[in-house]
């Protein structure tokens, strides 16, 4: 199946597309993994409210949605139409 130009601009991004598109919530670890990122770059992304995580049993949990809002803040893209 051939990629598609957002998935492909993803990846090119760093962003683990594979993990990001196997389910809709993903554990603390899984959220680093999809971005590539340290636990601390995490926290960052919390503290300016580019992604808020969800708590359940002690623990943060991410949306797909969520992580798709933090990655449209940080790397704003605009459609053209013509």
């Amino acid at each position: 199946m051939e990629e598609s130009l957002m998935e492909k601009t993803l990846k090119g991004m760093g962003i683990e597309t594979s993990l990001l598109n196997s389910k809709q919530i993903f554990t603390r670890e899984e959220t680093e993994r999809i971005f590539n990122c340290s636990h601390s770059t995490l926290k960052n992304f919390e503290k300016r409210d580019w992604i808020k995580p969800r708590r359940f049993k002690n623990k943060n949990f991410y949306t797909k949605a969520g992580i798709l809002n933090c990655i449209k803040i940080q790397a704003p893209f605009e459609a053209k139409t013509h």
